[in-house]
């Protein structure tokens, strides 16, 4: 079975954050392995969220632990998500350096890198600080950058449209998955490498829709890639999932993503339509 390190939010009552893993991960037999960078009751979007951010301290004691477990040696993936602090950021650096220590050339591990910072919606949601951190530290050791068009932009200047967005990265020796790009009454969700690009589109709905989506996205991608499934697959199978369990959420008017309900359709997502033809690409 497949091991994945995460390192993001725990959210008790919300369904956003690294809290979601087994939701999204246990479906396609993927074990996560979940340190946790805050401990909130719920997301900060109902209001006060309740809780509190865990100390970098508390972190390395947890990593130390699962290392001297063996599990470093067993972690085929690692995701990292929200940062509340600087020092958060470090220690996951580190933990990322010494899992590659661990498993030696030939057997990297992949690692997403969500640099959760802010959205379309709010702008900047976490300390400038914090978010040059995981720009400095956490995005050069990626294997793939998994953000949304907004936190794009920030990390690579104004790219307003899809085109923009494949020209900025087009000879990225990272892979990207760049997610909410607007195209017309849809989101564009791409995934990017060395030129090549993947296109799956999400539909946008005229009622708030939970928090969470991009988390979501970005475990299901996660989950496809470790079962081995070749980029426009992982892309197109994520996608799916998603706009599942989104138009069941709005269907049954639910707060937070009904994840446990959607058991099946994680485990078995039907695949989105590819995109073939992007507004403003070449």
């Amino acid at each position: 079975m497949p091991l994945v390190l995460v390192i993001s939010s725990y959210v008790a009552a919300s369904r956003v954050g690294g809290g979601i893993a087994p939701y999204v991960l246990g479906p396609l037999k993927v074990d996560p392995v979940h340190v946790p960078t805050t401990l909130f009751g719920r997301h900060p979007g109902w209001g006060k969220p309740g809780g509190a951010a865990v100390p970098a301290a508390t972190m390395q004691d947890m990593l130390d632990g699962i290392a001297a477990n063996g599990l470093f040696a067993q972690t085929d993936a690692i995701l990292t998500g929200y940062f509340a602090a600087p020092d958060q950021v470090e220690v996951a650096a580190k933990a990322i350096d010494n899992v590659r220590a661990v498993r030696g050339a030939g057997r990297e591990p992949f690692v997403m890198v969500d640099p959760v910072m802010g959205d379309s919606d709010s702008g900047l949601y976490v300390r400038e600080e914090t978010a040059r951190a995981q720009q400095d530290l956490l995005v050069p050791r990626a294997s793939m950058v998994a953000c949304n068009h907004w936190e794009f932009e920030r990390l690579n200047g104004e790219a307003p449209e899809a085109g923009d967005v494949m020209r900025a990265v087009r000879f990225s020796r990272q892979q990207w998955l760049v997610s909410s790009i607007p195209m017309g009454d849809q989101l564009l969700n791409m995934q990017m490498r060395d030129g090549q690009m993947n296109a799956a589109a999400s539909e946008r709905f005229d009622r708030p829709v939970p928090h969470g989506t991009g988390d979501l996205l970005h475990l299901a991608y996660l989950g496809q890639h470790l079962t081995g499934r070749d980029p426009q697959g992982c892309l197109r199978h994520a996608v799916g999932a998603v706009n599942t369990v989104l138009a069941k959420a709005v269907e049954w008017s639910a707060p937070e993503l009904p994840l446990a309900a959607c058991h099946e359709d994680l485990a078995n997502p039907k695949a989105a339509e590819a995109v073939v033809r992007i507004p403003g690409g070449d």
